[in-house]
C-alpha cells in the first residue's frame, strides 16, 4: 500500500516540482584571487617539503644501514617535489568568489569542491587578517562572521587593498541588507 503524503503545503507533495529559482555555477560571475597566492603557497609547500626532507633524512640515518640512509628522503623528495608544485596550482584554479547583490559566494576544493553562499543579511562582522608570510607577499584574508555555525567563510590570497576594499564593501552592504 503506497503512503499518501498528509502535509498541507502543495509544493512538498510527491510529484510535484517546487517553485524554486535555482542559480547554477556557470550563472555566477566568479573573480579569482590574487596571481601572488600562487608563489605564497608555492612557498609554504616548499617549507613544508623541506621540513619532511630533514624528518626523513634523520629517520634514514638513525634507523637505517647498509646504503639504505637516504632512502627515505629520496622518496620524500620524489614525491613530495611534485605534490609542492601541483597543489599550489590547483588550489589557485579552482578557488573563486563572486559578490552577488544578495549574497557571498566563495568557491574552493581541489579534490572536494565546495560552494558555500553567505547572506549578506547573514553577516555579524567582517575582518581582514595576515599570516607571517603575507605580508612579504602583499596578501591577506578576508573572514566574514555569521551568526550560525559553520557558516563563516575567508577568502585567502586577496592584495591587501583589495581585501580593505572588500571589507569595507561588505560592511557597507551588511548594514543595508539589515535594514531591509
Amino acid at each position: 500500500m503506497e503512503r499518501q503524503y498528509e502535509g498541507h503545503h502543495p509544493t512538498l507533495q510527491p510529484g510535484r516540482a517546487a517553485p524554486v529559482d535555482i542559480v547554477m555555477d556557470d550563472d555566477v560571475d566568479f573573480r579569482p584571487l590574487d596571481p601572488a597566492v600562487r608563489r605564497l603557497w608555492w612557498t609554504v609547500s616548499a617549507i613544508g617539503l623541506v621540513v619532511l626532507l630533514v624528518v626523513a633524512l634523520l629517520i634514514g640515518l638513525l634507523l637505517l644501514d647498509d646504503g639504505w640512509e637516504l632512502l627515505p628522503a629520496l622518496l620524500v623528495f620524489t614525491f613530495g617535489t611534485p605534490i609542492a608544485v601541483v597543489v599550489p596550482w590547483l588550489r589557485y584554479r579552482r578557488w573563486r568568489f563572486a559578490l552577488r547583490d544578495d549574497d557571498l559566494w566563495i568557491r574552493s576544493g581541489v579534490i572536494w569542491r565546495n560552494t558555500s553562499v553567505i547572506p549578506y543579511a547573514r553577516l555579524q562582522f567582517v575582518d581582514t587578517t595576515q599570516g607571517p608570510l603575507e605580508p612579504v607577499y602583499g596578501l591577506a584574508q578576508l573572514v566574514v562572521h555569521t551568526a550560525a555555525p559553520g557558516t563563516s567563510g575567508h577568502l585567502p590570497g586577496l592584495a591587501v587593498a583589495d581585501a580593505e576594499a572588500l571589507r569595507e564593501k561588505l560592511a557597507a552592504v551588511r548594514t543595508t541588507a539589515r535594514d531591509v
